[in-house]
C-alpha cells in the first residue's frame, strides 16, 4: 500500500517523475504525487492534466495484481518492468544454495537501479555461503552419525540463509514498484548445470 505522507516528503523534481507516462509506479502513487504537486502550487496545462488522468485511469485498469504477500507487487500488466520473483528466488535459495538466489536478487536491484541493495545482497550471499560450507565442513568431521543425513542440514541452513535475502529485499525494496514475473527457464537451468559440474569437481 502507497502512504501519501512517504511521498509528500520527496521534492518537486522526485514528484515530476511520477507522473511522467514512462513511470512505473502504481496508480495510486501517481495520484498522489500529482495531488501533492497541486498543493505546492505547480500549475499543469489542459493537456497535462489529461495525460495525467490518463495514465492513472490505465495504471488502474493495468494493476490486476496476482499477489501483495510473498510476492508484493507481482501483477499481469505487460507494460511492468520484468523481475525475477521472491519465490523463484527462494526455491533456488533452498534447493541449490543462496549464492544462486542471491546472484538473481542482485540482478534485480540492478535493474531498478538500486546499487546498495545489490551490494548489501552480494555481501550477504558471499559471507552466508562461507558460513555455511564451515558449519557442513564441521558437522561433517566432527559428527559423522549426522554427516549421514548432511543434506538436510545444509537443506535448513539454506532456507535460512533464503530468510535472510527476503529480509533484505523487504527493506530495500521499493513498496509502490510492481513488476512482472521473469521468466525461470535460464536460471534453473544455469543452476542444474553449474551444480553438476560442482558435484564432479569437489
Amino acid at each position: 500500500m502507497v502512504n501519501k505522507n512517504v511521498i509528500s516528503k520527496l521534492s518537486d523534481r522526485e514528484l515530476e517523475k511520477y507522473i511522467e507516462p514512462t513511470s512505473r509506479s502504481v496508480s495510486d502513487a501517481v495520484k498522489y504525487a500529482y495531488e501533492i504537486l497541486l498543493e505546492r502550487g505547480r500549475t499543469f496545462t489542459l493537456s497535462e492534466i489529461e495525460q495525467i488522468e490518463a495514465l492513472i485511469a490505465k495504471k488502474k485498469e493495468n494493476e490486476q495484481v496476482v499477489d501483495e504477500g510473498w510476492d508484493k507487487g507481482l501483477t499481469a500488466d505487460v507494460n511492468a518492468i520484468e523481475l525475477y520473483t521472491n519465490t523463484l528466488i527462494w526455491m533456488l535459495s533452498v534447493i541449490f544454495g543462496v549464492f544462486f538466489g542471491g546472484a538473481l536478487q542482485v540482478l534485480n536491484f540492478i535493474k531498478i537501479k538500486n546499487i546498495k541493495g545489490a551490494g548489501i545482497t552480494a555481501f550477504y550471499s558471499i559471507i552466508y555461503v562461507a558460513i555455511q560450507l564451515v558449519i557442513i565442513n564441521y558437522i561433517s568431521r566432527n559428527y559423522p552419525e549426522v554427516s549421514q543425513n548432511i543434506f538436510y542440514v545444509n537443506f535448513i541452513l539454506s532456507g535460512i540463509g533464503a530468510t535472510g535475502l527476503f529480509f533484505i529485499r523487504q527493506q530495500m525494496f521499493p513498496n509502490d514498484l510492481q513488476y512482472r514475473a521473469k521468466s525461470s527457464i535460464v536460471p534453473v537451468i544455469a543452476s542444474i548445470a553449474i551444480s553438476i559440474v560442482l558435484f564432479y569437481l569437489f
